[in-house]
């Protein structure tokens, strides 16, 4: 396997990416390739990374890449979480990997974990190129800031934090830098928080897996991109194409791709790997990659 460092446009935005290319690979050789999108405040050098690695062993050419905004693409302010962006993100890279000589544009799926678990499935449901949809820790973004952990109705103070982000665009316009909040507790949070955010903070707050350009902030005023964004409105239209949802058991995510798969029509799955968490799934890939693997393999054969 080798990794190659490559730039690509999405709009007006430069992307960058890894691409992984199976070992032995020659010029005549073309392959079915995988685009792999990063978590909400991940980079590519993170859990993104190693399954793009990890699917490149078994034969797949495969893509991580930074999404606008984050990382090392480009996009200012710096940290802003716009949804729509992050969809427009994956099929810019599944046209970028649609040019390169060795993929088959024909054979070209997509994996998202965590809020790319959510961007996607949304970017699947009108890009008819992506072939094979898949997620690993599925999380919509929309749900998760307007809506109680766990699910229900939208939050009271939805209103008051749309309020905030309109004065926080005429802050900006005034010159003043942009208001940042933190994804998950910069700090170890006490035992009575959700997994998600515990294990969150042990990933990317630790050496378990940190990394430079991921910082843990979001523009604030992203809540009114966000608030009417739904990842799973339109499951509907993947099918035909096939959609595999990997969770744990035990996440307390569990839920966004339980509500994804019952929106979705046939071919889909819901594959659970027994004991795991959300954020356990980032860097144990014993189960979930070689199910993926079988399911890249049978959905990308042509």
């Amino acid at each position: 396997m080798s990794c190659t460092s490559v730039p690509f446009k999405s709009n007006n935005f430069t992307l960058a990416g890894n691409l992984f290319t199976p070992a032995g690979s020659s010029a005549d050789s073309v392959y079915a390739a995988i685009v792999v999108a990063h978590p909400w405040g991940g980079v590519k050098e993170q859990t993104a990374g190693r399954y793009a690695k990890e699917l490149s062993d078994n034969g797949f050419i495969t893509l991580a890449f930074d999404a606008a905004y984050q990382g090392a693409s480009t996009g200012e302010p710096r940290y802003l979480e716009d949804p729509r962006q992050r969809a427009e993100d994956v099929k810019a890279a599944v046209t970028y990997l649609s040019t390169l000589k060795n993929v088959d544009p024909k054979r070209v799926g997509a994996l998202g974990i965590c809020a790319s678990g959510g961007y996607v499935p949304f970017a699947a449901q009108t890009d008819l190129r992506i072939k094979a949809v898949a997620t690993v820790s599925a999380a919509d973004v929309g749900s998760l800031l307007t809506r109680p952990f766990g699910g229900g109705p939208i939050k009271d103070d939805l209103a008051q934090s749309l309020e905030n982000a309109g004065q926080l665009r005429i802050a900006e316009a005034k010159g003043e830098a942009p208001h940042l909040s933190n994804i998950v507790p910069p700090t170890k949070p006490p035992a009575e928080f959700p997994d998600l955010y515990k294990e969150g903070y042990d990933y990317y707050r630790t050496s378990r897996g940190e990394h430079k350009n991921s910082a843990n902030f979001f523009v604030t005023r992203s809540i009114d991109l966000i608030a009417n964004y739904d990842s799973y409105a339109f499951n509907a239209l993947i099918s035909p194409r096939p959609l595999l949802m990997i969770a744990g058991t035990v996440a307390d995510t569990l839920y966004f791709s339980e509500d994804a798969i019952a929106k979705a029509k046939e071919p889909k799955e819901l594959f659970l790997i027994d004991g795991k968490t959300h954020v356990g799934l980032y860097d144990d890939t014993s189960i979930s990659v070689p199910k993926l693997v079988d399911f890249m393999n049978k959905a990308l054969s042509g």
